[in-house]
């Protein structure tokens, strides 16, 4: 498959969250030469300091072209960039308040977590600013746009609500589609994509956990009636979201899958009885998240037997967060089960629903987890910014837990 040579720079983002680490440029290499790696060690040196948690400011003075000249991301809250807290929705738009981004100085990041998300690792990792929120219609979106809405589900709201599910936000995988259409459909000018960058750009799907959570805590369908009837419509959104960017020009994408479910301190607070894994987790809801990976694998599997010229990723979440929970020690954690931000030690797993993570977790209630890098989980669903670099270090940058391995081998800084 032929692809485009980038070579245009692109100035450091002095305005960006990643404070003082210069975005730069990265070279974009043809397909057929995106195989070389990442030196790790400078990557985590100018990105993320996994012991401490914390993004230092750096003088890095890397300068290269992106390895993609755009990233277009659709998914849920684990990679909302601030959709949620500008949907005007009062639930989500607790994350532009602290402790929200604390682990990121200069702070709160409007995003579920205590620092950056792993789409923004990826971000860096491609040579390319944090992605925009889709819903910041004033913002730059030459580099591509994000739709994710936390809480977003791929199947649509009111198919949700005809099984008396009652959805966080009306805002599906058809809605988020439906506003990158209309970003393309815009008039080009210097802060939206050009057409090249809508052909050439990645494109991130990450969908589908909420329909499952949603279903589970509606207290009306069990996990193995999830599994057998909520996950066939899932994928199959899946697959129609990609079938509809594919015929608009989209070639490069990446599938992000579900994390075992069950580990999740929400479910586990919800369901104090089921039956627990070694890990601690719920087992019939393990079972429900591992089957979504199965079936999303094959979906990738298919979809490269029906689309020859492009490229599709499979990162699978769920085996990686098994790998990293089963030697939790190992990376750091002391904690696994509980939520950092939220209730506190008076509840089971530190979670409530009513005392879900807020300004208030950290100063009048006192329930804020001493150090969130010991912790997976930061607010009983989302997790926590050390989670999510250990994450993308043992997936994209180790290539382990990503189909094909190499994916973003060449996407490397250029001295």
């Amino acid at each position: 498959m032929l692809r485009v040579n980038f070579k245009a720079r692109i100035a450091a983002a002095g305005a960006e969250a990643l404070q003082g680490v210069e975005e730069g440029d990265r070279i974009k290499f043809s397909v057929m030469a995106r195989k070389q790696r990442l030196d790790l060690t400078l990557f985590i040196a100018i990105v993320c300091c996994i012991g401490g948690g914390l993004l230092e400011k750096n003088d890095v003075g890397v300068s290269a072209a992106p390895c993609y000249p755009a990233l277009f991301v659709f998914g849920d809250s684990l990679s909302d960039t601030g959709n949620g807290n500008l949907s005007g929705n009062n639930f989500f738009t607790r994350t532009a308040q602290r402790p929200y981004g604390e682990t990121v100085p200069g702070q709160p990041f409007t995003r579920f977590s205590d620092g950056l998300l792993l789409v923004d690792f990826l971000a860096t990792r491609i040579g390319l600013p944090l992605s925009k929120p889709y819903l910041n219609r004033s913002a730059d979106f030459s580099t591509g746009a994000n739709y994710a809405v936390s809480g977003a589900t791929a199947q649509n709201a009111s198919y949700l609500r005809s099984k008396l599910i009652t959805p966080l936000t009306n805002i599906s995988l058809d809605v988020q589609i439906d506003w990158h259409l209309t970003l393309k459909q815009m008039a080009q000018s210097p802060n939206t994509p050009s057409n090249s960058s809508f052909e050439n750009g990645l494109y991130v799907l990450e969908i589908g956990g909420y329909d499952y959570i949603s279903a589970l805590t509606s207290l009306l369908y069990t996990p193995s009636y999830v599994t057998t009837n909520f996950i066939p419509l899932v994928i199959a959104k899946i697959k129609n979201a990609t079938e509809v960017l594919y015929a608009n020009g989209a070639r490069d994408f990446l599938y992000i899958g579900v994390t075992p479910l069950g580990c999740s301190p929400s479910l586990l607070a919800t369901f104090l009885l089921g039956a627990k894994d070694s890990n601690g987790c719920l087992s019939d809801i393990n079972t429900l998240a591992y089957n979504h990976e199965l079936s999303l694998s094959n979906l990738v599997n298919q979809l490269r037997l029906d689309y020859t010229d492009a490229t599709f990723t499979f990162l699978d979440y769920y085996a990686a967060y098994n790998k990293v929970i089963g030697n939790s020690s190992s990376y750091g954690f002391s904690n696994t089960l509980e939520t950092c931000c939220g209730a506190g030690p008076a509840f089971p797993y530190r979670y409530n629903q009513l005392l879900f993570c807020n300004t208030l977790s950290s100063t009048l209630f006192s329930t804020l987890c001493p150090n969130p890098n010991t912790f997976i989980n930061w607010d009983g669903i989302n997790f926590t910014h050390k989670f999510n670099s250990v994450i993308f270090n043992m997936t994209i940058n180790a290539e382990s837990n990503l189909y094909p391995p190499n994916a973003f081998s060449t996407c490397m800084p250029s001295l």
